[in-house]
């Protein structure tokens, strides 16, 4: 980048030279490459002090002169190297002309600055908080290895004490991730914890640690002080970690808001990241619909300090207003003294006003006027035309849906506006709207109301006159005081409509109850079964509910809110909430209650875990600790505050007293929201608190506090006298009132009033943390109990395995790498198995199947960890779940040499290995479903660090890099990149392997052979009972002859059979000594194969083998590609190619006489064959010999006929195997039988491109039996795998050390 030439004193001065001309040097700042004590103290104070100055520069220095001008700087080698070039390119040659060097400075001065003008003029630059910005970002995703998908939101200078020593440094904090790093003397710390791993965020106050933040994880505590700015960094830490919270809970990722630019541009700053601006407006956005009882869409676009004219008292009082796409909200400065929603649907007029009759001239008004003849006025509004110009974009975009109001989730319909108790005759609902049940039962004539409940009446009326009616109306403290009094039963249900939110959500969406009614009619979900078991209990002392009307309408509400929300469903608790509101309000009108209580007010209570009622409690022992202290004590050691606090919140204490007294404290709550609920417990608790310091144990508290509830009374009740179910266990005895309801609630406003909203959801948050975190801490426990009898593994393994699992997952949602299947019923279903919670898809898995099982070491690691996942995805649904993940690894690493070779095996049958498979191995698989032939990000992150973002910026400590000629000239290949490097290895696809051609025939999975006997299916059954819920076998069991009691005894008729008709044969085709010498060490292979049989079969093993299918050549071809991938990293590579080459050759010499010896078998002309009885034992010294003199012939005969069937088998074979060894084992060829197999295959090569023989196969005990056979292989499959260190490794990836420069003798060696 080219600077504006300034002049420079001391040129050498903490910077090295590179390259050097005449008129040019190019140097390197010390600390970024190279070594040295000086360069370390360099890189150290630009790591602390957050230098931005870039670390190359090219200067200007005149001949003789001391003075020299800084002309291009660069942060990166190839950005100066380019500038380098340029400057020999297009001046040397001119300056060289110039005699002085005061011509030969003011020419380059001039030059540059015209090079920077023209910069200027075709793009504009960033702002330099943009700029740094942009730089922090590139270090964070350098230093931590993170992909583009993580986004960072800001970052602190701090101190992280480690050891009691403060490390000075950087905290980044992304959305995903909180990370610090510090560079100090050489000596990287680096610090990354997820946002969901926290436990507890505090600001620390102590002599220790001053002003300092506190993050506690399970793994321990973090100190960060010496912050400048603590409080906003504890603000955005705690907003972040509550947010991932959420996500944690709901698995859903965060989606920035792409408006938050056009919301922001007139009021934020623009020296903030993106991120920070949208959480910012987020926080914003969610107090405002906090304060103002919202939609949860609804977002703040803006606010401004003004004045609104109150008419009822005559005065201005000062305020802000709130403008958003569908509201316009003013709130007094002064808390409660007046506030005003008005949504934008109400709005008729709007105007100008200038009043000039003010003393201040620069007053400026707006009158807005609604459709109920209501006129606003706002004035001293420091922008008016700008805020007139937004409040009528708003109107005009409200305009356009006024035909037809299409609702969410829903298709819009015509004529789906219905009024409150009836619809329209065009769209009129297959069921009757209930209206308000107290209108059908106990109703009561107006010269039956009693005289407090007219008063009350006429006191709202007045109210209504004076104040407005409608949600635009003045809401004052005059109309708390109301409201704390009791509302009258006539204007109940319009009040709490109103002052919830509800009216608001109803009037966006005319008809919506009324189609949920209709698409949840007749289906039946779990939700629904709930719900028919929990009617008859909601409020069962009212007569409305001892009838089909009432009933009805309770179950079309719960069924259609399930419907809406299925995250929610159904919770007990909602009938009898539900079956209060439908007393007082219409049967839609309770549908939007029930959702403004189970959305906004109380969020999170009524999902599957209950995780709001938990965070609440947790408030609520806060707030007891805090005011009534000395009854803390006593609760907590009685173990009270969970018995008292989730059946007093869930139901607002509807449960708990009687609902004509609970009714009153709904009025407060709908108007107050949650600090009520609060309010009134601690009320409760202070009125008892006598008598329960004094109780003995929690049974005599529980009795003192039941009894208080069941007798609180209202003596304004309209009500009749019904008995409180709770009451009915009390035999009847007579008590009391304790206290009058209204007496209680006005008692809770005026000693705890000072609670209030905010302060509440600010401990929310506090807790939000700690709650998640042990529910998290439950399911880890379920999860890991059951899938504890389906796995190998065990205690701590077992654990870091599925934390690890656990991390993919969210790794997958939040970043978004992977579509994680929708089926959000499924996925709440509390039915569904535990390890059914996580599932990964096959690019996690791939992930971590390279990363943990040591088979996946081989450059063709990735082909088997696609065998592997088809191998474990039974239902097809492409997802594997944990269970079924520690399954697979926990044979790979901790079972037994049979089941290790068994599942290998099976890994290389279908439907692991498909017949239309790419069996050359030239394409990486990748998940059935993705398109995409990326690897997961997690992946490419860890193993490759080839970000342009990353690399674009060098860091202190980065080694010296290469000239620009080495870096031209020597590129790194994937080898040099280091063996570990399982990405470059996944990315290697062009190996040359020869593979022939798919044959039609090959589509079979197994060769049919007849019937089981009996004690075979007795064996099978056996082997099906143990297989863990199908998962140890996948494919189809094949049939053998029923003459052949086992596939083992089948090789010993092979041999005899194969003997006796080959005696015929010329004599002297064995007299060759290379021939006896052949004969010789395949009988010593046959007797040790027949040995190892003999042995399996008399050991009392619990696995049964005789169930697996017989192995296709093209099959037996891919194993021993894999097999020959298998060992290329293993310290006995060479013992264990020549073993496989042994076992190999052996295999592929048995398959040959044991196709024709089917073949012969399956011949009705040649009966003499088939006589042959099966169960002679080939262990016999003779036996074996003719079996291996029959082999040897069947070679000969086959070379000297030209046919080359078992050649072209070996052939095939072995070609693969060679181009599969073959990187790794350039100019190496093991000896023994792999020598000739090369040989062989290198005779002819045409023939290693035929197509497989269809009708050679062999059976699983030959294979394990000749794998035995190998004292490498059984060591080597005997072998057990910790995988603890491996799982570490993968967890913490992204904390390994760069590579730090050296000094420069310690890089000479």
């Amino acid at each position: 980048m080219w600077l504006k030439p300034e002049e420079i004193l001391l040129a050498n001065a903490l910077w090295v030279t590179e390259r050097a001309n005449p008129f040019f040097i190019l140097q390197r700042r010390k600390g970024y490459g190279g070594g040295g004590l000086t360069g370390l103290l360099v890189g150290t104070l630009d790591t602390v002090l957050d230098s931005k100055t870039p670390p190359y520069r090219i200067l200007h220095q005149p001949h003789g002169s001391d003075v020299s001008y800084t002309v291009a700087v660069a942060n990166n080698k190839k950005e100066i190297h380019k500038d380098w070039e340029w400057l020999e390119q297009h001046l040397m040659e001119t300056l060289g002309a110039f005699e002085s060097n005061e011509d030969a400075t003011e020419f380059i001065r001039c030059k540059i600055e015209s090079l920077l003008a023209n910069e200027v003029k075709l793009k504009g630059e960033d702002d330099d908080e943009t700029k740094r910005y942009k730089t922090a970002t590139r270090k964070f995703m350098k230093l931590f290895n993170m992909p583009k998908e993580e986004k960072l939101v800001n970052y602190y200078s701090c101190s992280y004490w480690k050891s009691h020593v403060p490390r000075q440094g950087w905290m980044y904090l992304s959305v995903n991730h909180l990370c610090f790093y510090s560079f100090l003397l050489g000596r990287e710390d680096k610090v990354i914890i997820r946002w969901t791993d926290i436990l507890k965020l505090d600001i620390g106050n102590n002599v220790l640690f001053p002003d300092s933040l506190v993050v506690k994880t399970r793994e321990g505590e973090y100190y960060f002080s010496m912050l400048l700015q603590s409080s906003e960094t504890f603000r955005l830490m705690e907003q972040l970690a509550n947010m991932a919270m959420k996500q944690l809970m709901q698995e859903g990722g965060f989606e920035e808001d792409k408006t938050i630019v056009d919301r922001t541009k007139k009021k934020t700053p623009k020296k903030m990241s993106s991120i920070k601006r949208d959480l910012d407006a987020r926080a914003r956005s969610d107090a405002f619909r906090l304060a103002f009882r919202l939609p949860l869409i609804e977002k703040l676009d803006g606010d401004t300090d003004c004045t609104l004219w109150t008419p009822y008292n005559k005065q201005n009082v000062w305020g802000r207003l709130y403008l958003s796409q569908n509201y316009i909200c003013f709130a007094s400065r002064v808390r409660e003294l007046v506030s005003i929603v008005m949504p934008t649907r109400e709005i008729q007029l709007v105007e100008k006003v200038d009043n000039s009759a003010s003393s201040d001239g620069n007053q400026k008004g707006l009158v807005i006027t609604t459709k109920g003849k209501l006129n606003l006025m706002f004035s001293q509004l420091g922008d008016r035309d700008f805020i007139l110009e937004k409040i009528s974009d708003f109107l005009a975009k409200q305009q356009q849906p006024s035909t037809s109001v299409p609702s969410p989730k829903t298709k819009s319909e015509k004529s789906d506006n219905f009024s409150s108790t009836e619809t329209t005759e065009n769209s009129a609902p297959s069921f009757e709207l209930q209206p308000a049940l107290v209108s059908l039962f106990c109703r009561r004539d107006s010269d039956e109301l009693s005289s407090r409940e007219t008063v009350k009446e006429h006191l709202w009326n007045i109210h209504f006159a004076e104040y407005g009616r409608g949600v635009c109306m003045y809401r004052t403290v005059a109309t708390l005081q109301l409201i704390l009094k009791g509302l009258p039963e006539k204007y109940r249900g319009e009040v709490w409509m109103l002052f919830s939110g509800a009216i608001n959500e109803k009037s966006c969406n005319p008809g919506y109850y009324s189609r949920l009614v209709e698409e949840s009619s007749g289906k039946y979900t779990l939700a629904t079964d709930e719900i028919e078991r929990d009617l008859h209990r909601s409020l069962p002392e009212h007569p409305a509910f001892q009838s089909d009307l009432g009933i009805c309408a309770l179950r079309r509400v719960l069924t259609a809110y399930a419907w809406r929300n299925p995250t929610i469903g159904y919770c007990q608790a909602m009938n009898i909430v539900t079956s209060v509101l439908l007393l007082y309000t219409n049967e839609e009108e309770a549908f939007w209650l029930l959702t403004a209580v189970c959305e906004r007010l109380l969020p999170d209570y009524y999902n599957t875990k209950v995780v709001g009622a938990l965070i609440d409690q947790s408030v609520f022992e806060e707030l007891i600790k805090d005011n009534l202290p000395s009854l803390y004590q006593k609760l907590e050691t009685l173990g009270l505050l969970s018995m008292i606090s989730l059946s007093w919140f869930l139901t607002i204490f509807l449960s708990v007293m009687p609902f004509s007294c609970a009714v009153n404290i709904l009025d407060c709550f709908f108007y107050d929201g949650a600090r009520v609920i609060f309010q009134v417990a601690l009320t409760i608790l202070d009125a008892k608190k006598e008598e329960l310091l004094a109780a003995r144990d929690d049974g005599e508290a529980m009795t003192i506090l039941g009894s208080y509830l069941e007798n609180v009374s209202n003596r304004d009740s309209t009500m009749p006298n019904i008995i409180h179910t709770n009451m009915l266990c009390t035999n009847g005895v007579k008590k009391e009132p304790s206290v009058d309801v209204s007496e209680l609630i006005d008692e809770s406003y005026r000693n705890f009033g000072h609670l209030n909203n905010p302060d509440i959801d600010k401990l929310r948050l506090k807790y939000r943390l700690q709650v998640v975190q042990n529910i998290e801490d439950s399911t880890k426990k379920n999860v890991l109990r059951s899938v504890a009898s389906h796995t190998l593994f065990k205690g701590k393994e077992l654990e870091d395995l599925f934390i690890l699992f656990k991390e993919e997952y969210l790794t997958s949602c939040y970043w978004r790498t992977s579509q994680q299947p929708v089926d959000t019923a499924d996925k709440f279903d509390p039915s569904r198995p535990y390890y059914e919670i996580y599932k990964v898809d096959f690019d996690q898995f791939k992930t971590m199947f390279l990363s943990l099982v040591p088979w996946a070491t081989g450059s063709q690691g990735h082909v088997l960890a696609l065998r592997a996942f088809r191998y474990l995805d039974e239902n097809g649904d492409n997802m594997i779940n944990f269970r079924e993940f520690v399954f697979l690894l926990g044979i790979i690493c901790h079972g037994d040499l049979t089941h290790k070779l068994k599942l290998l095996y099976q890994c290389h049958q279908p439907p692991a290995l498909l017949p239309n498979d790419e069996l050359d191995g030239s394409e990486i698989p990748t998940s059935p479903k993705s398109e995409s032939t990326e690897s997961a990000v997690e992946a490419t992150d860890f193993f490759d660090s080839g970000d342009t973002l990353q690399d674009e910026i060098e860091l202190p400590g980065d080694p010296s890099p290469p000239h620009l000629e080495e870096v031209t000239e020597n590129l790194p290949t994937d080898e040099a990149q280091g063996g570990g490097d399982i990405s470059a290895r996944d990315q290697n696809n062009s190996t040359n392997i020869s593979n022939p051609p798919k044959d039609a025939g090959d589509t079979e999975a197994t060769n049919k052979e007849g019937a089981e006997p009996s004690d075979r299916q007795l064996d099978l059954t056996n082997e099906e009972a143990k297989s863990e819920d199908g998962m140890g076998t996948k494919t189809e069991a094949e049939s053998v002859d029923g003459e052949a009691a086992s596939v083992a005894e089948s090789v010993d008729g092979e041999a005899a059979s194969v003997a006796e008709s080959v005696e015929a044969s010329s004599p002297d085709e064995t007299s060759d000594s290379g021939s006896s010498a052949k004969v010789s060490d395949i009988g010593d292979s046959l007797r040790k194969m027949y040995q190892k049989r003999q042995e399996l079969k008399k050991k009392d093993s619990k696995a049964d083998f005789k169930d697996v299918p017989r192995l296709r050549q093209v099959q037996f071809i891919q194993l021993w590609k894999t097999l020959y991938d298998m060992f290329s990293d293993n310290s006995e590579e060479q013992e264990l190619y020549h073993s496989i080459a042994t076992v190999g050759t052996l295999l592929l010499e048995l398959g040959e006489v044991g196709k024709k010896f089917y073949l012969k078998k399956s011949s009705p002309s040649e009966s003499s064959v088939t006589d042959t009885p099966l169960s002679c034992s080939a262990d016999s010294g003779t036996d074996v010999d003719r079996l291996a003199q029959n082999i040897q012939r069947t070679r000969l005969d086959t070379d000297k006929s030209g046919e080359g069937t078992l050649e072209e088998d070996e052939s095939v074979m072995t070609s693969g195997i060679e181009s599969v060894s073959g990187s790794e084992n350039t100019g190496e060829t093991p000896t023994g039988e792999s020598s000739k197999i090369t040989t062989d295959t290198s005779s002819d090569s045409n023939q290693s491109f035929s197509k497989p023989d269809s009708d050679w196969s062999i059976s699983f005990e030959q294979f394990i039996a000749s794998m035995l056979t190998e004292p490498p292989l059984v060591e080597f499959f005997e072998k057990h795998t910790d995988v603890t260190e491996s799982v570490a490794k993968v967890r913490n990836r992204r904390l390994m050390k760069r590579q730090l420069s050296v000094f420069p003798d310690d890089k000479k060696k």
